[in-house]
């Protein structure tokens, strides 16, 4: 009859071999090990000066500091990709002069209201090529429109979220004008200064950013600009110009 193996006992000896084998790994490192690097050559080798430091190198990282000027210049570039000034011209008056972006790849534009009547005549400028464009949608209420040129793989605005904005949040507003006969950028950048009784911030525009483009510092746009006579800027949030655009 085979002898009945005994668990226990093998369950024991199992234990106590880990046991031992812990405590003399202890040992090997932080004894034996420091003990041995204080001879040479053992001093010169790289791990084993770690290990008596009692230092363990997983994964070595690399910080990677962003100065907010190249933050700024970052995000002015990647919406500045999608803006383009626009001009409303009506007989026999004096042609207006507004910004825009681009909302779509074949020419969906989003801009200021205030000058759109329906036989005006629209163009945009982009990148010193002139388009006619066409009035698709209106919102009097908040004061912005959406006109459609024709063309094709055009830089768009990515939006973010207009709702998450936070006291002190920087900004940067990116607009277009005609100047003459030549497409010219700008840009003004400042902080969100105020939510009560309306939010507000931390410096003025003209006219010409009406329509403009505000972004955060990541470049992503957070809605159309419109100003008052006074320069103090008002924001429409990006989801407004989502609701027009269904």
């Amino acid at each position: 009859m085979p002898k009945k193996k005994d668990y226990k006992k093998i369950i024991g000896f199992w234990l106590l071999v880990f046991l031992v084998g812990g405590l003399a790994g202890v040992f090997f490192s932080r004894a034996f090990l420091p003990w041995l690097t204080s001879f040479s050559p053992f001093n010169k080798v790289a791990w084993l000066y770690n290990v008596n430091e009692a230092t363990t190198i997983i994964n070595k990282t690399e910080k990677i500091y962003v100065s907010e000027d190249t933050a700024y210049q970052e995000a002015i570039n990647k919406i500045g990709n999608a803006v383009v000034a626009v001009r409303v011209e009506k007989t026999g008056r004096i042609a207006i002069e507004n910004s825009g972006f681009i909302l779509t790849s074949d020419g969906l534009i989003a801009t200021a209201n205030f000058s759109l009547a329906k036989d005006a005549k629209i163009l945009v400028l982009r990148d010193n090529q002139e388009y006619e464009a066409q009035l698709v949608k209106q919102d009097a209420t908040n004061d912005i429109a959406l006109i459609k040129i024709t063309a094709n793989n055009l830089p768009i605005a990515d939006f973010g979220d207009s709702q998450n904005l936070s006291l002190g949040k920087r900004v940067v507003l990116v607009g277009a004008s005609k100047i003459g006969e030549a497409f010219s950028k700008f840009t003004n950048i400042g902080i969100i200064k105020t939510f009560s009784p309306e939010i507000s911030f931390s410096f003025s525009e003209s006219s010409l950013a009406d329509g403009a483009a505000l972004g955060n510092i990541e470049g992503k746009v957070l809605g159309l600009v419109l100003t008052n006579k006074q320069g103090s800027i008002k924001l429409v949030g990006e989801d407004k110009i989502r609701e027009l655009m269904k």
